[in-house]
């Protein structure tokens, strides 16, 4: 097995946002967000239609609901990521330390001031890839930060091999 590293790294403010707002957006694209947002937009509609059948014309409320609403949620919540991004790199020590990560064939090995973990690579459920990131599931919603500056070129052999490994890109 070759192993590749150390390379080391701090995560800063931004990255935790950029990672926040991946995470969003895999929520959002899950099938039971999805099913949820399609009732939303299916009972509006249906409220717009009582609308018309009932006095003939088109409820201002209804109307400026189903044209307002989920619109105004979404971008709420585009407001809200990056704050709760922010947030936590404040609340957490944790995401302000160094680390230094090396891997190979089988499994990556995190070291820092807290602590060493050796995790094998099938122990990931899911990876994300930005132009910055990596994204590496552990479990639908707990996932950890690797940024790609500080891996260089070995960054597409770390994907490459946690692919190779089972790993699901999304």
């Amino acid at each position: 097995m070759t192993e590749l590293g150390p390379f080391t790294y701090r995560i800063v403010e931004d990255e935790t946002v950029a990672a926040a707002r991946i995470a969003f957006r895999k929520q959002m694209r899950r099938p039971l967000t999805r099913w949820l947002l399609a009732l939303i937009v299916l009972v509006e509609i249906a409220l717009l239609l009582f609308d018309i059948f009932d006095d003939g014309m088109l409820n201002l409320a209804s109307t400026a609901a189903l044209l307002f609403a989920l619109p105004f949620v979404y971008f709420v919540l585009l407001w809200l990521i990056p704050r709760q991004g922010r947030r936590q790199y404040r609340q957490s020590a944790a995401l302000r330390d160094e680390y230094t990560l090396t891997f190979d064939d089988a499994a990556m090995t995190v070291a820092g001031q807290r602590g060493t973990m050796r995790i094998p690579f099938d122990d990931f459920r899911e990876l994300a890839v930005s132009d910055d990131l990596i994204l590496l599931y552990q479990t639908e919603m707990f996932y950890s930060i690797f940024p790609r500056r500080a891996l260089g070129d070995a960054a597409d052999m770390l994907i490459a091999r946690l692919i190779a490994a089972g790993v699901r890109r999304i």
